[in-house]
C-alpha cells in the first residue's frame, strides 16, 4: 500500500480539527436541545393562554348578557313609576282605601325601590367586573403577543443553530469520504504495486544481487518522521498498516539506490507520486516514493548508493520526504532490518 501512514499524518493533522468541530457539534446539540425545550415550553403557555383567553371571553359574553337583563328590568321599573306622574309615595299611601290596600302599597312601592336599589347596583358592579375583565384580556392579548414573539426568536435560533450543524455535518462528511477514498486509492496502489512486482519477479532465479545490508537512502538526512507498522487511523477508526518508513529531508535532497539491482519501474503511482522502484533479486524490492525528480530510466543497472531521485513532495504528501519501502515477494516487510 502506498504509504498508508503519509494518508495518516494526513489525517493526524485533520484530528484536531475533526475533534474541534466535534465539540461544536456538541454545543450545537445542547442549544439545539435547550431551545426544543424551551419551545414546548413556550407553546404549552401559548396553549394555556388561549385557552384562558377563551373562557375569559365567554364571562364577557355571560356578563354583557347579565347587564342588558338588569338594564332591562330597571328600565321596565322605570316606566311603572314613570306612569305614576308627579304622585308622590306618600300620595299613594294616604289614598289607601282600606289598611289592607295600605300595607299592599306600602310592600309594593318598599320593593320597588329595593329591586331599583339593587338593579343599580348590580349594574354598577357588573360594569365594574367587565372593565377588569377587559383589562386582564388586554394583559393576556399582550401576554400572548410577547410569548408569540419569543417563539419565533427561538425558532430563528433553532434555524440557524441547525444550519451551523448541518454544515458542519456535512463538512466532516465529506472529509471522512475523502480520507477513506485517499486510504482505498493508497492501498489499491499498493495491491497493484505488489502484483506488478510479482509479474516482473516471477521468473526470478531467487539469486540476491546485494551484500547483505542496504544502504541509507537519503545520506545526510537520519530523522525517521513515521516507521513502518500498524497504525490507528484517527478518521476511520481502524488499524492500517503504514507500510513503509518516512524519512524527514528537505526537497531536492539527494536519495540512493540502497543496493545493486535493476529499476524496474520509473513514473507516477497515484497517491505515491513519483516513484523509483528497483529489483535487487531474491525477491528483494525496494520502492522510493514522492520523490520530485527521477534520474534513472526503467531497465538501467544500478549500484549501491547511486543517485537515482531527488526528495520531494509528489503525490498523497503533506510536504518533502523519502517514503522509503522494501518488499519481499511483493510484500511490504519492515525498512529496520535491512539498513545498515
Amino acid at each position: 500500500m502506498q504509504k498508508i501512514e503519509e494518508s495518516q499524518n494526513i489525517l493526524n493533522q485533520k484530528k484536531q480539527e475533526e475533534r474541534s468541530a466535534l465539540l461544536e457539534l456538541r454545543a450545537l446539540n445542547n442549544t439545539i436541545s435547550k431551545t426544543t425545550n424551551n419551545l414546548k415550553s413556550t407553546e404549552n403557555k401559548l396553549s394555556s393562554l388561549e385557552r384562558e383567553m377563551l373562557t375569559l371571553e365567554k364571562e364577557l359574553q355571560e356578563c354583557n348578557k347579565q347587564i342588558s337583563a338588569n338594564t332591562e328590568a330597571l328600565e321596565k321599573h322605570l316606566r311603572i313609576i314613570y306612569e305614576q306622574g308627579d304622585v308622590h309615595f306618600l300620595e299613594v299611601l294616604l289614598n289607601s282605601t282600606s289598611i289592607s290596600d295600605f300595607l299592599t302599597r306600602w310592600d309594593f312601592l318598599n320593593t320597588l325601590a329595593n329591586n331599583n336599589k339593587e338593579l343599580i347596583k348590580a349594574n354598577e358592579e357588573k360594569i365594574q367586573l367587565m372593565k377588569i375583565k377587559q383589562q386582564l384580556a388586554l394583559q393576556k392579548q399582550q401576554s400572548l403577543a410577547e410569548l408569540k414573539t419569543d417563539q419565533n426568536q427561538k425558532k430563528k435560533e433553532l434555524a440557524v443553530a441547525s444550519s451551523r450543524q448541518q454544515t458542519v455535518y456535512n463538512s466532516l462528511k465529506s472529509e471522512r469520504a475523502q480520507a477513506e477514498a485517499a486510504v482505498n486509492e493508497l492501498e489499491e496502489q499498493s495491491r497493484q504495486i505488489a502484483a506488478e512486482i510479482r509479474r516482473q519477479t516471477g521468473g526470478d532465479s531467487g539469486e540476491y544481487l546485494g551484500s547483505g545490508k542496504l544502504a541509507w537512502p537519503t545520506p545526510g538526512y537520519t530523522s525517521i518522521t513515521s516507521k513502518y507498522g500498524m497504525r490507528f487511523h484517527p478518521i476511520l477508526k481502524r488499524n492500517k498498516l503504514h507500510t513503509g518508513m518516512d524519512i524527514g529531508a528537505p526537497k531536492g535532497a539527494t536519495i540512493v539506490a540502497a543496493e545493486n539491482g535493476t529499476v524496474m519501474e520509473v513514473g507516477m503511482r497515484g497517491g505515491y507520486g513519483r516513484i523509483v522502484m528497483i529489483n535487487h533479486g531474491g525477491n528483494l524490492v525496494t520502492l522510493y516514493a514522492h520523490t520530485s525528480q527521477t534520474l534513472v530510466n526503467t531497465g538501467q543497472q544500478v549500484k549501491k548508493g547511486q543517485a537515482i531521485a531527488k526528495v520531494g513532495s509528489t503525490g498523497w504528501s503533506t510536504g518533502p520526504h523519502l517514503h522509503f519501502e522494501v518488499r519481499k515477494n511483493g510484500n511490504p516487510v519492515n525498512p529496520t532490518s535491512y539498513l545498515k
